[in-house]
């Protein structure tokens, strides 16, 4: 395998599922259908139908959207090292940080399908017991938004669940809260708010407990020392170690992502070419408001995946 440096390999997370995602991938490499197989033998489920037929609401469960992006994300993972490449450094938005791992041997595909299974049954139970949403808020003034959470922070519970680039924050907030939230931040000055198709005010508070249940489920596992350094969610610090990688994922379901921190430590550690793996261009748009002189590759048709893989024989 041929190690290039100044590359990193990012792992999209919830958001970026879409119905049909991955079909042309798969058609072109049909050995990606082999992770799918053994996820649904391990778990009892066909998810690939899900991924290529939906129902949506289905596929935007947590339950489901994170072992659909864990499975397809991986799978194409293997055909970028099949082809040679690897990455110096990788990192994984929210859920990706699960694939990110398996990419670099932290964790096995099994194990990880276990990780994630219990992972998004738990947030599940708690997103129902605990209502909420996640809006993404575009051009935001982080004063007129802190007097926002300063206002609704006495009626129930509100965050910053994402810090994603210059301009893009993701917020989690109660239920109850969303729609005086939407309206507050509006008023406000902020440019957009979107409601993301998730089901669950994720990274936040409202995530505690399903965090402790998962926890101790995690203590059953071991991860081993990491090919390459990961940025945790947490910490936006690279870590490699097992025992560091474990411990930051112990908060990571109610602390915010803290991209934004992630993608700038990379570049300045010398990352010039960023490499999205696994559906759609979510992190891709990111990473380009956060340093236009950078690169950002997609993986996720046929066509952009040619394209990256002639771009990385450059590098």
């Amino acid at each position: 395998m041929t190690c290039k440096s100044g590359i990193a390999f990012v792992f999209p997370g919830q958001g970026s599922q879409y119905i049909g995602m991955g079909k042309d991938l798969l058609d072109a490499n049909p050995e990606m259908r082999r992770n799918f197989h053994l996820a649904e033998e391990t778990l009892g489920k066909n998810f690939l139908d899900l991924c290529l037929f939906g129902p949506e609401g289905e596929l935007n469960d947590t339950l489901n959207t994170q072992l659909c992006l864990y499975i397809l994300s991986y799978s194409i993972y293997k055909v970028v090292e099949c082809l040679g490449y690897r990455p110096h450094v990788v990192a994984g938005h929210s859920l990706g940080e699960y694939t990110a791992l398996t990419a670099i041997g932290a964790l096995s595909f099994a194990d990880g399908l276990r990780i994630v299974a219990k992972r998004a049954e738990l947030m599940s139970i708690e997103a129902k017991r605990r209502p909420g949403r996640m809006l993404a808020v575009l051009g935001a003034d982080m004063t007129a938004v802190d007097a926002v959470f300063a206002d609704l922070s006495k009626q129930g519970i509100i965050s910053v669940a994402n810090y994603n680039c210059p301009g893009q924050i993701v917020i989690s907030v109660e239920a109850s809260l969303s729609d005086l939230a939407i309206t507050l931040l509006s008023e406000a000055g902020v440019k957009k708010v979107v409601i993301l198709p998730v089901s669950g005010a994720f990274h936040s508070p409202t995530m505690l407990e399903a965090e402790m249940k998962f926890n101790a489920f995690l203590e059953n596992f071991t991860f081993t020392g990491a090919s390459v350094p990961v940025v945790p969610n947490t910490s936006a610090t690279p870590v490699m170690e097992g025992v560091d990688i474990k411990r930051a994922l112990k908060t990571q379901i109610s602390s915010p992502v803290k991209w934004q921190q992630s993608i700038e430590q990379m570049i300045g550690s010398g990352i010039k070419v960023f490499v999205e793996v696994g559906p759609g261009q979510v992190l891709s748009k990111i990473i380009k408001r956060i340093d236009k002189q950078v690169e950002a590759l997609p993986t996720d048709t046929p066509d952009s995946l040619a394209k990256t893989v002639e771009r990385l024989k450059e590098v």
